[in-house]
């Protein structure tokens, strides 16, 4: 295409808010980033642009593999990736640390906020409806107790430890799904 060059530069990777359709995505010249292995010569000017960042064999390189993942522009420096001497290649032969193409594990960041309890050293917790005494009616087997509405305070305790339970399997912001794109043609 000398003399008529593509606005859109072979290996820039774009989100595509359109029906996944790899023949017809193809004959625009783009590729989805599923971390497919393509042929080097086949793909010769994409294999140009990006190498073996993501992976490569002997006569072969992988596309980037996006599904499910957060693109992060290369540190370079900035400071803003303290763990960017941690990251690794995505496939064998690629990239790892502060390149393109390299990988990073989970990481949560501890909270800004400390969890302590309200009042330090001893402290009492509610607890809901607590007999208070040991006559009445049974009411759970063979036990016998007037069980209150309201709450009774526990008694007050030296220092002890909370733990925090709960969580989910990720740390992530907000999230709409889109499909990376790769071009591989001009």
């Amino acid at each position: 295409m000398e003399g008529n060059p593509s606005l859109v530069p072979v290996g820039t990777i774009t989100a595509f808010a359109g029906e996944l359709d790899p023949t017809w995505l193809a004959s625009q010249g783009w590729l989805y980033c599923d971390g497919s292995e393509l042929d080097q010569t086949q793909y010769a000017a994409l294999y140009s642009a990006i190498g073996g960042n993501y992976g490569a064999g002997h006569s072969t390189f992988f596309l980037p593999d996006l599904r499910g993942r957060f693109p992060r522009g290369v540190d370079l420096g900035a400071g803003r990736d303290p763990y960017v001497l941690t990251r690794s290649p995505s496939n064998k032969g690629g990239l790892s640390g502060n390149n393109p193409g390299s990988t990073q594990g989970y990481h949560t960041a501890l909270p800004t906020l400390s969890f302590t309890s309200e009042k330090t050293g001893g402290h009492q917790h509610p607890v809901q409806h607590l007999p208070k005494s040991s006559e009445g009616l049974a009411t759970a087997g063979s036990h016998y107790g007037i069980w209150p509405d309201s709450k009774t305070w526990t008694g007050s305790a030296g220092d002890h430890t909370h733990t925090v339970n709960g969580g989910d399997a990720e740390t992530r912001p907000i999230n709409k799904y889109v499909y990376f794109l790769i071009k591989f043609d001009g």
